[in-house]
């Protein structure tokens, strides 16, 4: 079993093929939603797919990762397409947010970090995200045992239907629960069990 997970290699290849292929649909379909120059952060970015396609329809984008290599390729990746991007190698769990955001992602991060981690990482999502902003949050469940790959990296699996809870007190506009075949350079293949919730803050 390798210390490194498989997405280090594509990350250190400034220009190779993204790791997770092309920017989450729910965010492709989230972005009228939101005020011109919105404020958006990204927890756990990898390499940048959701962080670049925000920054390109014009929002205020900060990404944060604990990958070197994956900051470095994001920040490539950036100068290449002209945009700019708050680019931060930062360990999630410690992150201090500095003001509030209109959007927050944790987009397959937060399994990745242990529960006594993302139980009061979440809590602090939720009151730094500004009035009627969102959260994008998408995780791995327990339903199903990890790949054998990553089974040392999934420290933080969530029980199913336990992140729908986080967010009830939201305005909920999708809550989706499915197992995805997954696939990856190297033909990587996968199964994730996956809860995926996408919310409103409201001003109530």
């Amino acid at each position: 079993m390798s210390n490194v997970p498989f997405w280090e290699t594509t990350y250190a290849q400034l220009g190779g093929a993204s790791t997770f292929g092309k920017p989450a649909e729910e965010l492709v379909q989230l972005v009228d939603l939101l005020p011109p120059s919105a404020s958006v952060l990204d927890l756990g970015c990898g390499e940048g797919r959701n962080a670049l396609y925000l920054a390109e329809q014009g929002f205020k984008v900060t990404a944060i990762d604990i990958s070197v290599a994956g900051i470095k390729k994001l920040r490539h990746l950036a100068r290449q397409r002209r945009l700019s991007i708050t680019a931060e190698v930062h360990d999630i769990r410690d992150y201090t947010f500095k003001h509030s955001f209109d959007l927050i992602i944790a987009h397959g991060s937060l399994h990745l970090i242990e529960r006594e981690h993302w139980a009061p990482l979440i809590d602090r999502i939720k009151a730094r995200t500004a009035a009627d902003g969102y959260n994008v949050i998408v995780v791995f469940t327990d339903i199903i045992p990890p790949p054998e790959d990553l089974k040392d990296f999934h420290v933080g699996l969530f029980r199913e239907g336990e992140l729908f809870k986080l967010y009830d007190d939201w305005d909920v506009i999708l809550k989706k629960s499915y197992v995805l075949e997954d696939e990856h350079p190297g033909d990587i293949r996968h199964r994730h069990p996956i809860n995926k919730v996408v919310a409103r803050k409201s001003n109530l």
